[in-house]
């Protein structure tokens, strides 16, 4: 674990000094409901002390959240919390750690959560202002598994694999062709049997998750990355998106799972839905968020090899080599994108039996780079 620690702190964030004076300030938020998920935050704000920073760190976890919203009165959630603005007006960098330790936590109190939604997209819009560096470094919580019907062992297994494949050669080459093939590029479209979408992502910078926040991605505007690492991404033109896309398993946290997801774009913005199962989740989760939640907001491809599916875990999902995601909700920031929302939400698409286009190029067949 100490390696990790070190490689987050040091490799992927480059922590330490000011560009001008002082030290930087990091905020840890990590799930407590898993004791090695706590040593390894510990580990990782030893790392930080070592280089000089200051810290605050602070454990989370999904029944205390939803306690949190049975118990507060509805006027203290519509307030902005003033712990949560002084963070976000302040630190250098945040990180978590961890997972949803219950997928479904907001079940039964998602009306109040959406009293918070509004407050929740003003301090993303503050940190994104002061280009606030984050990243979210996934950890194999077992109550995480247990929710999304992945057994413990194996949810590990997946997980550090897909850790350990987050700096391997294999990863940058894939990276580094799909990154190129999309650069320039105008007109998108992902073709399956039940998926006809396409949209433009013309004049939209490329973003490549390859596990590093490197000074040129800070000037970039890039600043966050996921660890599992591993995909290149990009911002749709917002009202481009046009046709219909079928995701097999969407996991929404706190609201959990949906079964043959099928959306419809108009003009970028999600005309219609309905689902095998768990449709009225999906209602849920736009109900409960604000802004231009049900707008796209990104195009991923996959470029982990170490990563396979965990049924919900998105930050692992949406790695796994062979597929790409459509996202929808906030894409401002690192993704240079215009939507503002309280909300960004991932959904996976296995392309093993589909196919994606670069203006009219075929770049990607039943998964595999075309080269």
């Amino acid at each position: 674990m100490a390696e990790y620690a070190s490689a987050l702190v040091n490799r992927s964030m480059s922590i330490g000094r000011k560009p001008g004076d002082g030290f930087e300030s990091v905020s840890i938020v990590y799930n407590d409901r898993d004791l090695s998920c706590e040593e390894f935050a510990e580990l990782v704000e030893e790392e930080c002390w070592r280089q000089g920073a200051y810290t605050i760190i602070r454990g989370y976890s999904s029944v205390r959240s939803r306690r949190k919203y049975e118990l507060s009165p509805e006027e203290s959630l519509r307030g902005m919390d003033p712990i949560a603005k002084a963070i976000a007006e302040t630190v250098d960098v945040r990180m978590f750690i961890g997972e949803e330790d219950d997928p479904c936590w907001q079940d039964g109190v998602s009306e109040k959560v959406k009293l918070t939604a509004p407050n929740r997209q003003r301090l993303y819009e503050i940190m994104d202002r002061r280009g606030v560096r984050w990243v979210y470094f996934g950890w194999p919580i077992p109550g995480a598994a247990r929710g999304y019907g992945c057994p413990v062992e194996r949810f590990r297994e997946i997980f550090f694999n897909s850790i350990r494949a987050s700096f391997s050669e294999e990863l940058l080459d894939l990276c580094s062709y799909y990154s190129g093939a999309l650069r320039g590029v105008d007109r998108v479209r992902i073709l399956a049997e039940d998926t006809d979408l396409s949209f433009s992502v013309k004049g939209r910078p490329v973003i490549v998750d390859d596990g590093i926040v490197s000074k040129e991605d800070v000037a970039n505007g890039d600043v966050g990355l996921n660890i599992p690492s591993g995909e290149v991404f990009i911002a749709p033109l917002e009202t481009s998106a046009n046709g219909h896309i079928t995701f097999p398993l969407v996991v929404i946290p706190g609201f959990g799972r949906i079964e043959q997801l099928r959306l419809e774009f108009k003009e970028g913005k999600v005309d219609s839905y309905s689902a095998a199962m768990g449709a009225e989740r999906f209602a849920k989760f736009l109900d409960a968020n604000t802004g231009e939640k049900d707008r796209i907001a990104e195009l991923g491809i996959g470029c982990n090899p170490g990563a396979e599916f965990t049924g919900g875990s998105i930050i692992i999902d949406e790695k796994i080599y062979r597929t790409v995601h459509i996202a929808i909700g906030n894409n401002t920031g690192s993704y240079h994108g215009i939507n503002q929302a309280s909300s960004h939400l991932d959904m996976i698409k296995d392309m093993r039996c589909g196919k994606l286009f670069f203006d009219g190029r075929l770049v990607m067949d039943g998964g595999e780079p075309v080269r």
